[in-house]
């Protein structure tokens, strides 16, 4: 019985753990999408590329 309930406990701590880490993907890839959305409308056109590089480079560290 007692090892039914460590077996439980270890399930659910994994399903936290699991939606704990799409959360912070979801946040990373919104912040991505929001960035690009940004530098695209700042520097539309042929100067993107250009930009998109100088920022990356820019935020390496973040």
């Amino acid at each position: 019985m007692h090892n039914r309930q460590d077996e439980r406990f270890k399930t659910g701590l994994q399903i936290v753990a699991i939606i704990c880490l799409m959360g912070l993907l979801a946040m990373i890839f919104h912040k991505a999408f929001v960035d690009l959305s940004l530098v695209w409308q700042q520097h539309s056109g042929g100067d993107f590329w250009v930009a998109l590089g100088r920022y990356l480079f820019r935020n390496l560290a973040g």
